[in-house]
Protein backbone atom coordinates (compact mmCIF):
# COMPACT_ATOMS: atom_id res chain seq x y z
CA UNK A 1 0.00 0.00 0.00
CA UNK A 2 0.82 3.39 -0.91
CA UNK A 3 -0.12 5.94 1.49
CA UNK A 4 0.16 9.68 0.02
CA UNK A 5 0.69 12.57 2.71
CA UNK A 6 1.00 16.25 1.63
CA UNK A 7 3.72 18.82 2.60
CA UNK A 8 3.00 21.42 5.15
CA UNK A 9 0.98 24.27 3.10
CA UNK A 10 0.01 21.49 0.56
CA UNK A 11 -3.55 23.04 0.42
CA UNK A 12 -2.57 26.50 -0.24
CA UNK A 13 0.50 25.13 -2.60
CA UNK A 14 -2.40 23.25 -4.40
CA UNK A 15 -4.74 26.70 -4.31
CA UNK A 16 -1.54 28.47 -5.73
CA UNK A 17 -1.13 26.77 -8.84
CA UNK A 18 -2.27 27.49 -12.04
CA UNK A 19 -4.89 25.69 -13.96
CA UNK A 20 -2.39 24.06 -16.72
CA UNK A 21 -0.14 22.89 -13.59
CA UNK A 22 -3.07 21.17 -12.09
CA UNK A 23 -4.26 19.58 -15.32
CA UNK A 24 -0.50 18.36 -15.89
CA UNK A 25 -0.42 17.34 -12.41
CA UNK A 26 -3.54 14.99 -13.17
CA UNK A 27 -2.49 14.18 -16.19
CA UNK A 28 0.49 12.27 -14.47
CA UNK A 29 -1.31 10.52 -11.99
CA UNK A 30 -4.14 9.31 -14.56
CA UNK A 31 -0.52 8.04 -16.42
CA UNK A 32 0.54 6.33 -13.34
CA UNK A 33 -2.35 4.60 -13.23
CA UNK A 34 -2.70 3.54 -16.36
CA UNK A 35 1.05 2.37 -16.27
CA UNK A 36 -0.11 0.47 -13.09
CA UNK A 37 -3.23 -1.08 -15.13
CA UNK A 38 -1.04 -2.35 -17.91
CA UNK A 39 1.47 -3.29 -15.61
CA UNK A 40 -1.01 -5.74 -13.76
CA UNK A 41 -0.50 -4.59 -10.62
CA UNK A 42 -3.09 -1.73 -10.15
CA UNK A 43 -5.86 -2.76 -7.21
CA UNK A 44 -7.40 0.34 -6.41
CA UNK A 45 -7.10 3.93 -5.48
CA UNK A 46 -8.52 6.94 -3.85
CA UNK A 47 -8.10 10.58 -2.64
CA UNK A 48 -9.08 11.71 0.65
CA UNK A 49 -11.07 14.70 1.88
CA UNK A 50 -8.86 17.46 3.91
CA UNK A 51 -7.67 16.59 6.91
CA UNK A 52 -10.40 19.43 8.14
CA UNK A 53 -13.22 17.14 7.03
CA UNK A 54 -12.00 14.27 9.28
CA UNK A 55 -13.72 13.14 12.68
CA UNK A 56 -11.38 10.79 15.20
CA UNK A 57 -14.08 8.36 17.60
CA UNK A 58 -11.95 6.59 20.08
CA UNK A 59 -13.85 4.72 23.26
CA UNK A 60 -12.45 3.76 26.57
CA UNK A 61 -14.20 2.71 29.20
CA UNK A 62 -17.10 1.91 27.20
CA UNK A 63 -17.48 5.53 26.46
CA UNK A 64 -17.44 6.94 22.50
CA UNK A 65 -15.97 10.56 22.12
CA UNK A 66 -16.10 11.61 18.72
CA UNK A 67 -13.05 15.05 18.11
CA UNK A 68 -13.04 17.32 15.37
CA UNK A 69 -10.11 17.01 12.81
CA UNK A 70 -7.27 13.64 12.68
CA UNK A 71 -6.46 11.16 14.84
CA UNK A 72 -3.02 12.57 14.66
CA UNK A 73 -1.58 15.95 14.95
CA UNK A 74 1.20 16.64 12.10
CA UNK A 75 2.78 19.10 9.54
CA UNK A 76 1.85 16.15 6.84
CA UNK A 77 -1.36 14.65 6.11
CA UNK A 78 -2.92 12.07 4.72
CA UNK A 79 -4.05 12.95 1.25
CA UNK A 80 -4.59 9.16 -0.32
CA UNK A 81 -3.29 5.69 -1.50
CA UNK A 82 -2.85 3.27 -3.72
CA UNK A 83 -2.82 -0.03 -3.19
CA UNK A 84 -1.37 -2.49 -5.89
CA UNK A 85 0.23 -5.89 -5.63
CA UNK A 86 4.02 -6.18 -6.62
CA UNK A 87 6.93 -8.92 -6.48
CA UNK A 88 8.86 -7.11 -3.79
CA UNK A 89 9.28 -4.45 -1.18
CA UNK A 90 11.82 -2.21 -3.61
CA UNK A 91 9.10 -2.76 -6.22
CA UNK A 92 6.89 -0.94 -4.41
CA UNK A 93 9.25 1.52 -3.66
CA UNK A 94 10.01 2.28 -6.89
CA UNK A 95 6.42 2.40 -7.85
CA UNK A 96 6.23 5.13 -4.92
CA UNK A 97 8.57 7.40 -6.45
CA UNK A 98 6.71 7.95 -9.49
CA UNK A 99 3.24 9.36 -7.59
CA UNK A 100 3.72 13.07 -8.16
CA UNK A 101 2.91 13.52 -4.55
CA UNK A 102 6.74 12.38 -3.49
CA UNK A 103 8.14 15.67 -5.22
CA UNK A 104 6.72 17.77 -2.61
CA UNK A 105 4.65 16.06 -0.07
CA UNK A 106 5.95 11.90 0.74
CA UNK A 107 4.46 8.58 0.15
CA UNK A 108 4.82 6.15 2.70
CA UNK A 109 5.08 2.72 1.41
CA UNK A 110 3.45 -0.23 3.79
CA UNK A 111 2.85 -4.07 3.39
CA UNK A 112 -0.38 -5.18 3.76
CA UNK A 113 -1.37 -7.73 5.97
CA UNK A 114 -2.08 -11.24 4.12
CA UNK A 115 -5.17 -12.32 6.01
CA UNK A 116 -7.73 -14.99 5.32
CA UNK A 117 -11.29 -13.02 5.83
CA UNK A 118 -13.11 -15.54 4.65
CA UNK A 119 -12.47 -17.41 7.97
CA UNK A 120 -14.62 -14.66 9.74
CA UNK A 121 -17.39 -15.12 7.89
CA UNK A 122 -17.29 -10.91 6.73
CA UNK A 123 -20.55 -12.23 3.48
CA UNK A 124 -21.78 -8.45 3.60
CA UNK A 125 -20.07 -4.94 3.12
CA UNK A 126 -21.40 -1.94 5.73
CA UNK A 127 -21.42 0.60 2.90
CA UNK A 128 -23.62 -1.61 0.84
CA UNK A 129 -25.60 -2.62 3.76
CA UNK A 130 -26.38 0.75 4.72
CA UNK A 131 -26.66 2.37 0.87
CA UNK A 132 -23.67 4.02 1.24
CA UNK A 133 -20.89 4.32 -1.33
CA UNK A 134 -17.29 5.95 -1.38
CA UNK A 135 -17.33 8.77 -4.05
CA UNK A 136 -14.31 10.42 -5.14
CA UNK A 137 -12.74 13.86 -2.84
CA UNK A 138 -14.53 16.71 -4.09
CA UNK A 139 -11.69 18.83 -2.90
CA UNK A 140 -8.03 18.75 -1.96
Amino acid sequence: MLLTFNAPGGKEIWAAMSESERAAEEAEYRDLIRSMRQEGIFLAAEEVEHYDAAQTVRVRDGSMSVTEGPAVSADAFLTGYFLIEVESFDAAIDWAARIPNARTGSVEVRPVMDIDWQQFDCSFRPAEAQGHTAGPASSR
